[in-house]
């Protein structure tokens, strides 16, 4: 397509990141997040916000608030795309402009496809403001709603192999050392029980099979990396930070682990955690042992390790991952891939109970639930320095004849068992939040819950199918209630007011006091894990010097940043991101 200056006539073509309909706004430009607070107190809802990238994050205030946003990059992947259909606000994303340079106030119309196709279209003030604009409210009533049974395959499925060596421990030791698919899917051994688990949580990791187990997790990760979209954020350098952060899982985890694993074995932390909902993440369990490998990839791209050294360290902390996931999911798989793309880690009389607390949604009750869960989702990715980890989806939990019920927890909205400084003040009236989340499988094409416990579906718009839903409050003495829909818009705007606070706390800060901020958000990773084996006082929680030297030459440098994660994790031939011991 050749764009030209603006004409009613030209079409920019992108994708939607779901099927708003149609909305019409102005184009206004946001570069950074002074640009956000700039117009924090304006009335947005014509505003169309054009930004570069689908990952940018900076927009968190305002995002349920804008007419619609533009992206000239990005998937359905995107966390702009993610986060507009939580907040349903239209969102084009990867929008060829050409020649075009909208100039703000320009009267725009944005348009979707259900077959995921979008279009920015130049039109006449007139129709800004118009009974067919509104910006999100248009787009809202144009939401294509999916129906019980339009297609097949709603949950997700998982594929098994009956093949056995006659040892289920073996089974399973052949499976990690298989390849997989593209994506590093394969059968699991139909032979592993949780009697298999058992046993596997006695034996000792020969070499051999920790080199296994290694790669395995490297073939799993290496397309998930791909998969996702670009690293970008506007206030948190993010390659600085997660390089820094990774490495620093390396140099720390080690000592770390064996405090807490001599006070309580990880698998005994697993077991406790998944008793019910709202105690841990699948997603910082995951983190551990992934984390740490990332770390040491990169070490070993950047000639400061060879993979024969610090076996033993390598081999405690994997182990210590190894045991703890084993125990958490309990079924033999160790994330969210090894099950289909799925997590049923808790035990059927809870998964009843939070079943007998939800209540049927009406048009009032599920708009404020979804505006309820963009507020959560809004705040939970400020609180953890512009990433997800603080959201994490579990099950899906089949519920009967074209049923089921998805988890989500936030898991830390105050203090928290993070204790970040950042947080010590923040208080949204809650500690963490439960949504369980009844809906129609058949609505959906494809559903799958990624190993960050992120939900995608095809149609993108999860919510359009929930029918029935609940909002566990979980305090800080431990206790829980059940909050009645009437209860759910003051505990969205009491979050939406922590939410600012915190924004308004991180744009104040310096370049590297950001970029430390968010390297402490990861590497206090094992904080909850210490509070609960009772040895979080005796661990020293500040970054090794071996980290500290590495910055800010060569960490702090954007480009020297990216060029090191990149290289050790993706851009090479390899099928695994990590490398054996070897």
């Amino acid at each position: 397509m050749t764009a030209q200056v603006s004409s009613q006539n030209t079409r920019y073509e992108g994708i939607s990141s779901y099927n708003f309909g149609v909305a019409h706004g102005r184009i206004r430009s946001f570069n950074d997040p002074q640009d956000v607070i700039d117009v924090f107190g304006d009335d947005l809802e014509d505003t169309i916000a054009l930004v570069e990238s689908g990952g940018t994050t900076f927009l968190s205030p305002i995002l349920g608030r804008l007419g619609g946003i533009v992206c000239t990059s990005g998937t359905t992947r995107s966390h702009l795309a993610i986060v507009s259909r939580e907040y349903e606000v239209p969102c084009l994303l990867a929008v060829d402009l050409g020649d075009w340079q909208p100039a703000d106030g320009d009267a725009v119309r944005l348009e979707s496809a259900p077959d995921g196709a979008g279009w920015l279209i130049p039109t006449t003030d007139a129709a800004v403001g118009s009974s067919a604009a509104g910006g999100a409210s248009a787009g809202n009533t144009a939401v294509t709603v999916p129906q019980a049974g339009a297609a097949d395959g709603s949950t997700p499925q998982r594929q098994y192999t009956q093949e056995t060596s006659g040892s289920p421990t073996t089974d399973w030791w052949n499976y990690i050392k298989a390849d997989g698919d593209e994506i590093g899917r394969k059968p699991f051994p139909a032979s592993v029980t949780t009697d298999t688990v058992a046993q596997l949580l006695q034996e000792p990791m020969s070499d051999e099979q920790l080199e296994a187990l290694i790669l395995h997790m490297g073939r799993s990760f290496k397309p998930e990396m791909t998969r996702r979209s670009g690293f970008t954020s506007e206030i948190f350098p993010m390659l600085p930070y997660m390089s820094m952060s990774v490495i620093e899982d390396f140099h720390s985890y080690p000592e770390r682990v064996r405090a807490i694993d001599a006070a309580m074995p990880a698998e005994e932390i697993g077991a406790r955690l998944r008793s019910k909902p709202g105690l841990a993440s699948p997603l910082w369990i995951w983190m551990v042992g992934y984390h740490y490998l990332c770390g040491r990839e990169l070490l070993i791209h950047m000639g400061k390790l060879a993979p024969n050294e610090d076996v033993d360290d390598v081999r405690t902390v994997v182990d210590f991952w190894r045991r703890l996931a084993l125990s958490h999911r309990g079924d033999g798989t160790l994330d969210y891939k090894d099950a289909g793309f799925t997590n049923l880690y808790l035990p059927d009389p809870e998964v009843a109970a939070l079943r007998e607390t939800l209540q049927p949604l009406d048009t009032s009750t599920g708009k404020e639930l979804r505006q309820l869960n963009a507020a959560l989702s809004g705040y939970c990715f400020m609180y953890f320095t512009d990433s997800r980890v603080g959201i994490c989806d579990n099950g899906p939990y089949p519920a009967g004849e074209n049923e089921a019920t998805l988890v989500r927890d936030f898991l830390s909205l105050d203090s928290g068992p993070f204790s970040y400084p950042w947080a010590e003040e923040r208080d949204p009236g809650v500690s963490g939040v439960t949504l369980t989340l009844q809906y129609t499988p058949g609505a959906f094409s494809y559903f799958e819950i990624n190993d960050w416990g992120t939900t995608f579906t095809e149609p993108e718009n999860f919510f359009s199918a929930v029918k029935s839903a609940s909002v566990i409050a979980r305090y800080r003495d431990g206790s829980s209630e059940v909050l009645n829909p009437d209860e759910w818009p003051e505990l969205a705007k009491r979050v939406g007011a922590e939410h600012l606070k915190l924004y308004q706390t991180f744009s104040d800060m310096d370049r590297d006091s950001r970029i430390l901020a968010a390297t402490r958000m990861y590497t206090w990773g094992l904080r909850p894990f210490a509070k609960l084996a009772g040895v979080d006082g005796s661990i020293d929680w500040w970054f090794s010097d071996r980290t500290m030297a590495l910055f800010p030459d060569p960490l702090g440098d954007d480009d020297q940043a990216a060029a090191i994660f990149g290289g050790a994790l993706v851009a090479h031939d390899r099928p695994s991101s990590f490398t054996g011991l070897s």
